[in-house]
């Protein structure tokens, strides 16, 4: 239903700047005569003004639909959307960016076009305890620019943006599993820091949910689940603070372990330390 509201949205917008073109718009001399000269004007409004740009870029459509800076101004178009930057014209943005790739896969700004599709999205992400729908548009999008265009500039900053995303969701999944095991939720909390090991190996908060993950299993009194992963803090990480805890885990294992098994008690409200959220 959000995806059809969507596409329904796209196409109002795409309708509404249609009718825009049909008012008349009065060109100075300076933004007039070739298309070359028509385009340099019309990038020069793409900040200050991006309701004339675009009009002017597809001035430039009509006049001259064969010349290169035709197509260039497709992506103009493109350009003064994104440059709102708010969530309806970033849409627009990325539909006629995509639009551009369809049209014209081999031409040299393809990729450039390709690129702002990913852009569109990742400058809509949220933060790790929100919705990452947005996320997860933006990998995808750029990882088919990596696929379409692997050895161009925009495929290498593209890698970093999709590592980026990814350390987003990492999170995302660490910090429901973090609040599964705060709340007493031991195994839904293990369940999404298993998540993260399988999908996020390079996970650049591994240290704390290892740790996390071996309390869950000292608290559901699996203990060679918990020294499994406390020896990875220890050995993986043993300039962490997480280190020195696990060590002293390893301890309160030990211990546990000689003591008669207690009746099952569901822990509540587990205590934050400082810092465990940074």
């Amino acid at each position: 239903m959000r995806k059809q509201l969507t596409i329904l949205f796209i196409m109002a917008m795409i309708m509404l700047n249609a009718c825009a073109t049909k008012k008349d718009v009065i060109f100075t001399p300076e933004e007039r005569g070739s298309a070359q000269n028509m385009y340099e004007q019309a990038v020069k409004y793409i900040k200050k003004n991006p309701e004339r740009a675009r009009l002017m870029f597809k001035e430039i459509m009509q006049l001259y639909p064969d010349d290169i800076y035709a197509r260039r101004a497709k992506i103009g178009i493109a350009d003064a959307y994104f440059k709102q930057k708010d969530a309806a014209s970033l849409i627009v943005a990325a539909s006629e960016y995509q639009e551009y790739v369809n049209l014209f896969p081999n031409s040299p700004d393809a990729a450039y076009a390709k690129f702002q599709v990913g852009n569109c999205y990742f400058k809509q992400m949220r933060k790790p305890e929100r919705d990452q729908t947005k996320t997860f548009e933006a990998i995808k999008a750029f990882e088919s620019l990596i696929k379409m265009y692997p050895d161009t500039k925009e495929a290498e900053q593209a890698r970093k943006n999709v590592e980026l995303a990814r350390q987003n969701l990492a999170t995302h999944y660490y910090r429901i599993g973090y609040y599964n095991y705060k709340y007493g939720a031991l195994r839904g909390g293990i369940a999404r820091f298993k998540q993260v090991i399988d999908e996020y190996p390079d996970f650049k908060q591994n240290a704390q949910m290892f740790y996390y993950a071996g309390r869950a299993y000292f608290l559901l009194r699996e203990f060679d689940s918990a020294v499994s992963f406390f020896q990875k803090v220890i050995n993986s990480y043993p300039q962490s603070k997480y280190a020195k805890k696990s060590v002293k885990m390893l301890e309160q294992v030990q211990k546990a372990k000689e003591k008669p098994v207690p009746k099952p008690e569901q822990p509540k409200n587990l205590k934050i330390e400082k810092g465990d959220q940074e």
